[in-house]
């Protein structure tokens, strides 16, 4: 058996690439047996003796008060840097990163090992790689510092009521306990950088600033602020261009690599992922420039970076629109971000013990996956995500204190799920409803296949197979999960859980939508379903706006659940109002008649009207707005004669979201 240095058993290559626990079996692991892979042992060859480097920062201790540079020492830092002294400003080196099977290591590797193994298990000499370290950070580049200026200027005061956002269906609840601890440590050791560089020093202290000059006399105590922010940005820069740990480190160590005294850029941005007040478009510019220092002083990204890069394209979402080149980019950043740091491709080991870490990284990836899939329906644009290259299990049903207590209590909630991973309490957790989202994105995948793909090798029999699976995989969702149309009627129903299971309900019946759109064009009969569906759909989503004040948490989701829900479910509604299927009210669903489709489509234009001119979709909404109200005109009025559709048009990116498509004069 191949041993490393340190006397352990060698995992194989491809055990360690995929970072799953291997046995050591030779001359093939089971891991390997089971994916029908080479099994390569490779035995790291022996360090050689480095010179010793120079010692990191320290940790930023709590400054009681800082003191600002004298001008020669600030003339000194804004002299021309040498190009022997530049390494601040130099990129880090960046790291490999995840190499899948068919990389280019994989095949030095197995060469390498075949040396290694016919020289007698002896090392193989490694060809010496020279330190490209960091070293003393002491300046960032002028842009960088640009960046990092606009972040500290425009952070929420100490005294300020930092609104942590609360929307229901979110899932990193463990984020926003790690984040009141970074919040407490900016302003208890850089507070003092903080306010007195943006001028806003407690009161209390401003007589004694005198006492804080250096010997210069034209320092002028605290009014360079820009030098005391510089100092902040040093130290905070300092910290990210350290590295970042996630294997095989226990939950604490990991979160003392962001929190407490090491904070980061990393940190730094999670703030402006939860503060929910100011200015939407600065929030949003801050959190870009969070990203972009921690990418340019680390090594190669971390799950804290994906994080940001995830809310960062949902925020933009709410700026631009899901349709907007932005909001894509930052999509395709994000999924960038994954693929790179290797977190769609974790195992699931019948041995796996969750940490906060670990679960972390499952609910990550189960985030960007729905948001892809989420993206391509209202755009019908190519997935940038697949399950076919994917293995990350779904995440466990987990609570956010258990996560963030870990040992016992963790260990205890573990004990307590049942056999396929979901929570037993009967509570409907943020981890619930992302276990729900992501299996109704694989079922919304194997649709998006058929429908984008170039050649249609779909049928009607898996259209149909594909619907009992969607109806039987909602039927096994936990009691908690449940869609109750009792509670919409309820004031006192839980609205957090109101919006959760509204929500899942939505995206249920839009799978549903597109599997019968979809088996209409292959052929399959009429029976109405489309119809029903689309009702529902619109009801559901024209609720949200009739009762604001129930819905006030995912006010901002507005526009995106008018678009992606009642704009195409109306447009089937229009159709029956034109080419009547119906007579009198439907047999199984009674409120499904004439009149509750004209009363339905009413609201949505009240809606459509709601939206403001600035909105992202706003053209689009005033065009169904128009396209709907002409319909109603029309059937009311009983006005003879055909409609001009030639003056009104609604163009959706995406075929099965068109349900205008019969206003085209080829229809």
């Amino acid at each position: 058996m191949l041993r490393r240095l340190n006397g352990r058993p060698q995992a194989c290559d491809q055990c360690r690439a995929r970072k799953v626990a291997c046995d050591h079996r030779q001359p093939t692991c089971n891991h390997c047996v089971r994916r029908n892979q080479t099994c390569v042992y490779t035995v790291t060859p022996k360090p050689k003796p480095s010179l010793p480097t120079a010692p990191a920062p320290a940790s930023p201790s709590r400054p009681s008060r800082p003191r600002p540079l004298s001008r020669s020492k600030r003339r000194d830092q804004q002299a021309p840097r040498s190009r022997t002294s530049s390494a601040a400003s130099t990129p880090t080196p960046p790291c490999s990163g995840y190499l899948g099977f068919t990389s280019h290591s994989t095949v030095f590797e197995e060469t390498r090992n075949s040396l290694t193994l016919a020289n007698g298990a002896l090392d193989v000499e490694s060809s010496p790689k020279r330190h490209r370290g960091r070293g003393q950070l002491s300046e960032l580049p002028p842009e960088l510092r640009d960046m990092s200026m606009f972040v500290l200027k425009n952070l929420p005061g100490p005294n300020d009521a930092l609104e942590f956002e609360n929307t229901p269906c979110r899932s990193d609840g463990w984020i926003h306990l790690a984040v009141r601890r970074i919040v407490r440590t900016l302003y208890s050791s850089y507070g003092s950088y903080i306010n007195h560089g943006r001028g806003g020093g407690d009161d209390d202290n401003d007589n004694d600033s005198d006492n804080y000059n250096d010997n210069d006399n034209d320092n002028n105590g605290y009014d360079d602020g820009d030098t005391l922010l510089d100092e902040c940005a040093r130290i905070i820069s300092a910290n990210t261009a350290r590295p970042f740990r996630e294997q095989k480190i226990d939950d604490q160590a990991w979160l003392d690599q962001f929190t407490g005294e090491a904070l980061r850029w990393e940190s730094i941005g999670l703030i402006w992922t939860f503060w929910d007040s100011g200015n939407l478009n600065n929030i949003g510019l801050a959190l870009k420039y969070c990203i972009d220092l921690a990418l340019h002083l680390s090594s190669g990204g971390n799950d804290i970076i994906l994080y940001l890069c995830y809310r960062r394209c949902t925020m933009e979402s709410i700026i631009t629109g899901d349709a907007g080149l932005s909001c894509w980019r930052c999509h395709g950043e994000a999924v960038a971000m994954m693929t790179f740091l290797g977190a769609h491709a974790e195992s699931d080991s019948p041995d796996y013990r969750p940490t906060l870490v670990t679960e972390h990284r499952r609910r990550i990836f189960s985030q960007i996956f729905n948001l892809d899939k989420v993206v391509v329906s209202f755009t019908g644009r190519p997935m940038l995500i697949h399950s076919r290259y994917s293995s990350t299990p779904l995440p466990l049903d987990l609570a956010e204190h258990d996560l963030f207590a870990g040992g016992e209590a963790l260990a205890r909630a573990v004990d307590a799920l049942d056999e396929n991973g979901w929570s037993t309490s009967g509570l409907l957790g943020p981890c619930t409803l992302l276990r729900a989202r992501m299996m109704n994105a694989l079922l919304r995948e194997e649709l998006l296949d058929i429908a984008l793909g170039t050649k249609r090798n779909g049928t009607l029999e898996q259209l149909q197979d594909i619907q009992r699976r969607q109806l039987h995989m909602v039927s096994q969702f936990p009691p908690s999960l449940a869609f109750r149309p009792d509670d919409l009627a309820a004031p006192d129903a839980d609205v957090d859980r109101l919006c959760k299971t509204v929500l899942l309900r939505l995206e249920h019946l839009q799978n549903l939508f597109f599997v019968q759109r979809l088996m209409l064009q292959f052929g399959g009969p009429d029976n109405g379903q489309l119809l029903v569906t689309s009702f529902e759909m619109v009801s559901l989503t024209v609720y949200h706006w009739t009762h604001q004040d129930r819905f006030a948490s995912v006010r901002r989701d507005f526009e995106w659940l008018l678009m992606g829900y009642a704009a195409p479910g109306g447009g089937i509604l229009c159709l029956e109002l034109l080419r009547p299927t119906l007579h009198g009210a439907h047999p199984d669903h009674p409120k499904v008649s004439r009149s509750g489709i004209i009363q339905q489509l009413s609201l949505l234009v009240g809606f459509l009207d709601w939206v403001q001119p600035s909105a992202p979709n706003a053209d689009l909404c005033a065009d169904c707005k128009a396209v709907i109200q002409g319909v109603l005109d029309h059937s009311l009025n009983n006005v003879a004669g055909t409609l001009d559709w030639e003056s009104l048009q609604v163009d959706f990116d995406f075929n099965l979201l068109d349900t205008y498509d019969w206003m085209h004069p080829e229809s």
